[in-house]
């Protein structure tokens, strides 16, 4: 139970890493960000607080969602032990891949509107697959 949660935090903390990466991405790309914050905030809020908040909020809050992952691995383990695409679980695989796959629709419509960020997305999505699906069962099974 206890490796099933910690490898959770662990893909959790590396896909906040690559999150906070594809934001940072995302923001300096666009160079009237800040002033767009700046106009929409309470005037007591300024856009620093804001990014500020979110470097500090976004790796605990995946490490957090990783740890239910874990979780929810150990418990599929114990239902369902069965292994398959490339997992030791191919049930939580399968429910991941789905997540994902729920996920892909709305990227799926940045593509298509041609948008400049929706490829960002598709990677963004396809990192969630690979390291909740795949890296997560592999590293709580790796002893």
């Amino acid at each position: 139970m206890l490796t099933d949660i910690l490898a959770g935090i662990v893909c959790g903390l590396v896909m906040g890493t690559i999150f906070l990466g594809a934001g940072i991405y995302i923001i300096l790309s666009n160079r009237d960000t800040y002033d767009r914050l700046a106009r929409r905030l309470p005037s007591h809020i300024t856009p620093t607080i804001v990014m500020l908040s979110l470097l500090i909020a976004v790796p605990p809050g995946w490490g957090l969602f990783g740890t239910i992952a874990g979780a929810l691995y150990n418990w599929a383990t114990d239902a369902a032990p069965a292994t398959g695409y490339g997992s030791s679980n191919s049930t939580f695989t399968l429910a991941i891949l789905c997540a994902s796959g729920l996920a892909m629709l709305p990227t799926l419509f940045f593509i298509l509107t041609r948008r400049k960020w929706g490829w960002l997305l598709l990677v963004l999505n396809l990192d969630f697959a690979a390291i909740f699906g795949w890296l997560l069962p592999l590293l709580a099974n790796w002893r």
